[in-house]
Protein backbone atom coordinates (compact mmCIF):
# COMPACT_ATOMS: atom_id res chain seq x y z
CA UNK A 1 0.00 0.00 0.00
CA UNK A 2 1.30 3.56 -0.53
CA UNK A 3 2.49 5.97 1.65
CA UNK A 4 -0.04 8.71 0.64
CA UNK A 5 -2.67 6.32 0.82
CA UNK A 6 -3.47 6.82 4.47
CA UNK A 7 -1.62 10.25 4.59
CA UNK A 8 -4.65 11.47 1.95
CA UNK A 9 -7.23 9.38 4.42
CA UNK A 10 -6.63 11.42 7.16
CA UNK A 11 -6.10 14.75 5.56
CA UNK A 12 -9.95 14.52 4.90
CA UNK A 13 -10.72 13.41 8.62
CA UNK A 14 -12.07 15.54 11.43
CA UNK A 15 -11.57 13.40 14.11
CA UNK A 16 -9.40 10.51 15.40
CA UNK A 17 -12.23 7.86 14.87
CA UNK A 18 -12.49 6.12 18.24
CA UNK A 19 -14.72 3.52 19.37
CA UNK A 20 -17.10 6.35 20.73
CA UNK A 21 -16.57 10.41 20.28
CA UNK A 22 -18.48 11.18 22.76
CA UNK A 23 -17.11 13.33 25.50
CA UNK A 24 -17.86 11.00 28.20
CA UNK A 25 -15.46 8.12 26.40
CA UNK A 26 -13.01 10.27 25.14
CA UNK A 27 -12.26 11.40 28.88
CA UNK A 28 -12.37 7.88 30.05
CA UNK A 29 -9.95 6.61 27.17
CA UNK A 30 -7.61 9.53 28.36
CA UNK A 31 -7.55 8.55 32.25
CA UNK A 32 -6.17 5.42 30.70
CA UNK A 33 -3.71 7.30 28.88
CA UNK A 34 -2.77 9.06 31.67
CA UNK A 35 -1.90 6.72 34.47
CA UNK A 36 1.10 5.42 32.14
CA UNK A 37 2.00 9.17 31.07
CA UNK A 38 2.16 10.72 34.87
CA UNK A 39 2.73 14.37 34.79
CA UNK A 40 6.07 15.86 33.74
CA UNK A 41 7.44 19.16 32.57
CA UNK A 42 7.33 18.71 28.91
CA UNK A 43 5.17 16.11 26.55
CA UNK A 44 4.90 15.54 22.75
CA UNK A 45 2.21 13.93 21.30
CA UNK A 46 2.64 12.66 18.10
CA UNK A 47 -0.62 11.94 15.69
CA UNK A 48 -2.64 14.12 18.15
CA UNK A 49 -4.74 14.40 15.12
CA UNK A 50 -7.98 16.41 16.67
CA UNK A 51 -6.54 16.77 20.16
CA UNK A 52 -9.70 14.59 21.02
CA UNK A 53 -7.51 12.90 23.94
CA UNK A 54 -4.55 15.90 23.63
CA UNK A 55 -6.91 18.48 25.80
CA UNK A 56 -7.20 16.32 28.61
CA UNK A 57 -3.15 15.78 28.54
CA UNK A 58 -1.94 18.91 28.45
CA UNK A 59 -2.91 19.80 31.89
CA UNK A 60 -0.76 17.25 33.51
CA UNK A 61 2.40 18.85 31.37
CA UNK A 62 3.93 22.46 31.70
CA UNK A 63 4.56 22.45 27.97
CA UNK A 64 2.85 20.18 25.31
CA UNK A 65 3.33 19.31 22.00
CA UNK A 66 1.06 18.37 19.28
CA UNK A 67 2.59 17.06 16.26
CA UNK A 68 0.11 15.93 13.23
CA UNK A 69 0.78 15.39 9.14
CA UNK A 70 -2.50 16.54 8.62
CA UNK A 71 -3.31 20.76 8.38
CA UNK A 72 -7.29 19.87 8.85
CA UNK A 73 -6.90 17.78 12.30
CA UNK A 74 -4.27 20.15 13.49
CA UNK A 75 -6.77 23.06 13.01
CA UNK A 76 -9.59 20.75 14.55
CA UNK A 77 -7.05 20.40 17.38
CA UNK A 78 -6.67 24.16 17.51
CA UNK A 79 -10.15 24.36 18.15
CA UNK A 80 -11.05 21.87 20.31
CA UNK A 81 -8.01 23.28 22.79
CA UNK A 82 -9.40 26.82 22.78
CA UNK A 83 -12.96 25.35 23.47
CA UNK A 84 -11.38 23.39 26.20
CA UNK A 85 -9.68 27.21 27.24
CA UNK A 86 -6.49 25.04 26.90
CA UNK A 87 -4.09 27.00 24.42
CA UNK A 88 -1.07 28.23 26.93
CA UNK A 89 2.39 26.51 26.53
CA UNK A 90 1.04 24.50 23.87
CA UNK A 91 2.10 23.89 20.34
CA UNK A 92 0.96 22.64 17.57
CA UNK A 93 3.51 21.66 14.59
CA UNK A 94 2.70 20.21 11.04
CA UNK A 95 4.78 17.32 10.54
CA UNK A 96 5.38 13.32 9.69
CA UNK A 97 7.13 10.68 11.20
CA UNK A 98 9.95 12.03 8.48
CA UNK A 99 10.38 15.04 9.87
CA UNK A 100 8.93 15.67 12.94
CA UNK A 101 12.69 16.05 14.75
CA UNK A 102 14.05 18.27 12.67
CA UNK A 103 11.11 20.27 12.99
CA UNK A 104 10.97 20.04 16.61
CA UNK A 105 14.94 21.26 16.47
CA UNK A 106 13.57 24.21 14.55
CA UNK A 107 11.33 25.57 16.22
CA UNK A 108 12.29 24.33 20.04
CA UNK A 109 15.92 23.71 19.66
CA UNK A 110 18.14 21.18 18.57
CA UNK A 111 18.89 20.07 22.59
CA UNK A 112 14.93 20.54 23.98
CA UNK A 113 14.01 17.14 25.39
CA UNK A 114 10.47 15.30 26.76
CA UNK A 115 9.86 13.76 29.78
CA UNK A 116 7.07 11.70 27.80
CA UNK A 117 6.45 10.94 24.07
CA UNK A 118 3.35 9.32 23.16
CA UNK A 119 1.35 8.21 20.23
CA UNK A 120 -1.91 6.68 19.63
CA UNK A 121 -3.37 4.65 17.14
CA UNK A 122 0.02 5.43 14.94
CA UNK A 123 1.81 2.54 14.79
CA UNK A 124 -0.35 0.95 12.74
CA UNK A 125 1.00 3.36 10.22
CA UNK A 126 4.69 2.83 9.72
CA UNK A 127 6.34 -0.13 8.44
CA UNK A 128 8.92 -2.15 10.82
CA UNK A 129 11.95 0.42 9.58
CA UNK A 130 9.82 3.64 10.21
CA UNK A 131 9.41 2.51 13.86
CA UNK A 132 12.70 1.64 14.42
CA UNK A 133 14.15 5.19 13.27
CA UNK A 134 11.32 6.68 15.35
CA UNK A 135 11.77 4.70 18.32
CA UNK A 136 15.79 5.39 18.08
CA UNK A 137 15.26 9.18 17.50
CA UNK A 138 12.21 9.32 20.35
CA UNK A 139 14.85 7.80 23.04
CA UNK A 140 17.63 10.19 22.13
CA UNK A 141 14.79 13.19 22.82
CA UNK A 142 14.36 12.06 25.97
CA UNK A 143 15.02 13.49 29.65
CA UNK A 144 16.78 11.23 32.22
CA UNK A 145 13.40 9.49 33.63
CA UNK A 146 11.81 9.75 30.44
CA UNK A 147 9.35 7.31 28.96
CA UNK A 148 7.74 6.38 25.27
CA UNK A 149 4.47 5.37 25.10
CA UNK A 150 2.70 3.84 22.15
CA UNK A 151 -0.93 3.33 23.09
CA UNK A 152 -3.17 1.12 20.97
CA UNK A 153 -1.16 -0.78 18.91
CA UNK A 154 -2.75 -3.74 16.49
CA UNK A 155 -1.80 -7.14 17.82
CA UNK A 156 -1.22 -9.25 15.56
CA UNK A 157 -2.27 -12.43 17.77
CA UNK A 158 -5.33 -10.87 18.18
CA UNK A 159 -6.60 -8.92 15.37
CA UNK A 160 -8.23 -11.66 13.16
CA UNK A 161 -10.09 -13.48 15.66
CA UNK A 162 -11.97 -10.13 17.33
CA UNK A 163 -12.32 -8.80 13.55
CA UNK A 164 -13.70 -12.95 12.82
CA UNK A 165 -15.98 -12.46 16.21
CA UNK A 166 -14.15 -14.81 18.62
CA UNK A 167 -14.58 -12.26 21.53
CA UNK A 168 -18.25 -11.84 21.34
CA UNK A 169 -19.12 -15.59 20.62
CA UNK A 170 -16.87 -16.70 23.13
CA UNK A 171 -15.83 -20.22 21.15
CA UNK A 172 -14.41 -21.16 18.10
CA UNK A 173 -17.63 -22.02 16.64
CA UNK A 174 -17.68 -22.65 12.70
CA UNK A 175 -19.14 -19.40 12.01
CA UNK A 176 -15.87 -17.95 13.62
CA UNK A 177 -14.03 -20.05 11.71
CA UNK A 178 -15.41 -19.68 7.93
CA UNK A 179 -14.87 -15.83 8.84
CA UNK A 180 -11.40 -16.71 9.87
CA UNK A 181 -10.61 -18.14 6.47
CA UNK A 182 -12.65 -15.10 4.57
CA UNK A 183 -10.48 -12.72 6.20
CA UNK A 184 -7.48 -14.51 5.81
CA UNK A 185 -8.44 -15.33 1.88
CA UNK A 186 -9.70 -10.94 1.65
CA UNK A 187 -5.86 -10.46 3.17
CA UNK A 188 -4.27 -12.23 0.29
CA UNK A 189 -6.07 -10.38 -2.28
CA UNK A 190 -5.41 -7.49 -0.82
CA UNK A 191 -1.48 -8.41 -0.74
CA UNK A 192 -1.68 -9.38 -4.96
CA UNK A 193 -3.20 -5.86 -5.23
CA UNK A 194 -0.33 -4.12 -3.51
CA UNK A 195 -2.18 -3.62 -0.36
CA UNK A 196 -1.48 -4.02 3.11
CA UNK A 197 -2.40 -7.57 4.50
CA UNK A 198 -4.71 -5.94 7.36
CA UNK A 199 -7.20 -3.31 6.15
CA UNK A 200 -6.32 -1.24 9.51
CA UNK A 201 -2.66 -1.57 8.21
CA UNK A 202 0.20 -2.78 9.72
CA UNK A 203 -0.02 -4.82 12.92
CA UNK A 204 2.46 -6.03 15.19
CA UNK A 205 3.26 -8.79 18.10
CA UNK A 206 4.88 -7.42 21.77
CA UNK A 207 8.01 -9.25 20.86
CA UNK A 208 8.85 -6.70 18.12
CA UNK A 209 9.04 -3.53 20.57
CA UNK A 210 10.66 -6.07 22.93
CA UNK A 211 13.61 -6.07 20.84
CA UNK A 212 13.90 -2.42 19.91
CA UNK A 213 13.35 -1.40 23.47
CA UNK A 214 16.56 -3.52 24.13
CA UNK A 215 18.42 -2.53 21.07
CA UNK A 216 18.15 1.22 22.54
CA UNK A 217 18.56 0.06 25.85
CA UNK A 218 15.15 1.04 27.01
CA UNK A 219 12.86 -0.87 29.52
CA UNK A 220 9.77 -2.03 28.70
CA UNK A 221 5.94 -2.78 30.28
CA UNK A 222 3.41 -4.19 28.15
CA UNK A 223 -0.28 -3.71 29.07
CA UNK A 224 -3.66 -4.87 27.28
CA UNK A 225 -5.81 -1.91 25.94
CA UNK A 226 -8.94 -1.17 28.33
CA UNK A 227 -11.50 -0.14 25.25
CA UNK A 228 -10.07 -1.99 22.36
CA UNK A 229 -9.87 -5.83 22.51
CA UNK A 230 -7.75 -6.74 19.92
CA UNK A 231 -4.53 -3.30 20.83
CA UNK A 232 -1.84 -3.08 23.17
CA UNK A 233 0.19 -0.45 24.91
CA UNK A 234 3.86 -0.64 25.25
CA UNK A 235 5.14 1.85 27.72
CA UNK A 236 9.40 1.94 27.24
CA UNK A 237 11.46 4.06 30.02
CA UNK A 238 14.39 5.09 30.24
CA UNK A 239 16.30 4.42 33.56
CA UNK A 240 19.48 5.52 35.11
CA UNK A 241 19.94 2.01 35.58
CA UNK A 242 20.75 1.51 31.77
CA UNK A 243 22.88 4.11 31.80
Amino acid sequence: MKKTFWRDYWDKQSDGQHHSQQETFLKNESEEKLFHLTKGENLLDFGCGSADLFVYYTPFFKFSVGADGSKLMLEKAKERLSVFNNQNNIALIHSDNYHIWNDIAKQLGATFQFDCITTGQVMQYLSKKEIEDFICNAAHHLTEDGKICLFDIVDSRTFQLWKAGLFKSNSLNFTVVMKLIINHLRGIVRKLRGKLFHDLGYVYPPSFFIKLAQENNLTLSYYNSMFYEYRYHIIMHKSKINQ
